[in-house]
């Protein structure tokens, strides 16, 4: 197997408050607007959009954690992660019971009085899930939407469509981390997440994997040199580096790139090594 940078496994606690504080904030907004959108456009298939969106945003505001707090622990990463994907399932049920049974309904004409209200309707559903939790039960008997032209939505159909719901989050929230900045190289002497060179080096397709693994191997690191010429073609592959100064280790990542119109939106890549160390190299 091709060496690959490894997070090194720390997270302080001071680290992990950070991260969780910054998730849980997130908990609280996201499913907000997801519930005023789910209202707003009683579409599933909408829906299912914007719940993938709940959950790749609680990913995003989790990951500005790892990074703010420098944690490189990937199980660590995962279980705040999923804390903050139940979490935020949670709160949008409570935002949700608490506008389906609000006195006028889900409506933006609401002066102070009304907020109160709401308010109070909220703490007192947060605090008591035993009452959301029955109060779930009895929705799910009555149903809460139309899919089409078919008749309201409930019993088990709806569990499912539920728990389709809770996985789409929660599934979401652990891409977005699992593939955030925690698998970013770190150096661990300066202590600061590397820094992604601006300028990339440009290199002929790589057809065989293996060969310029081989080369690498032998620290034969020419291979990685910029092809100016390379430069005008549609077809290359992309060397990009993250370093950080006077850190003797580099890491790579190399992609074939197709781009037969020279515009960004239409570059095509598929990626071929990820954060291959290279030490003391210079390229």
């Amino acid at each position: 197997m091709e060496p690959k940078y490894t997070p090194q496994g720390y997270a302080s606690p001071s680290a992990i408050l950070t991260t969780l504080a910054i998730g849980i904030l997130a908990s609280f907004i996201l499913p907000l607007f997801y519930i005023i959108l789910g209202r707003l456009i009683p579409n599933i298939w909408f829906i299912a959009i914007i719940a993938l969106l709940l959950g790749l945003g609680l990913g995003f505001f989790i990951d500005l954690g790892v990074k703010i707090g420098k944690v490189r622990n990937k199980k660590i990463v995962a279980i705040i992660a999923i804390f903050c994907g139940l979490f935020a399932f949670y709160i949008q049920w409570v935002f949700f019971d608490t506008l389906a049974y609000s006195k006028k309904g889900f409506t933006f004409n609401l002066n102070g009085e009304d907020l109160k209200f709401l308010a109070q309707d909220f703490f007192f559903l947060f605090t008591h899930p035993n009452v959301l939790i029955q109060e779930i039960i009895n929705l799910n008997e009555i149903g809460t939407f139309r899919i089409e032209s078919t008749g309201t939505i409930s019993g088990v159909l709806l569990w499912m469509i539920w728990a389709g719901e809770f996985i789409v989050i929660l599934g979401g929230a652990l891409f977005g981390v699992l593939n955030g900045q925690v698998i970013h190289p770190y150096s661990e002497i300066n202590d600061n997440w590397m820094k992604r060179r601006k300028i990339h080096n440009r290199i002929p397709v790589v057809v065989n994997k293996e060969e310029i693994l081989g080369e690498l191997a032998k620290r034969n690191f020419t291979v990685l040199n910029d092809h100016p010429s390379l430069h005008g073609e549609t077809n290359y592959a992309e060397v990009i580096i993250f370093e950080s100064t006077e850190d003797p280790t580099k890491y790579i990542n190399i992609i074939n790139v197709t781009n037969l119109t020279g515009k960004e939106k239409d570059k095509k890549v598929k990626s071929l090594i990820k954060y291959y160390p290279l030490e003391n190299a210079e390229i």
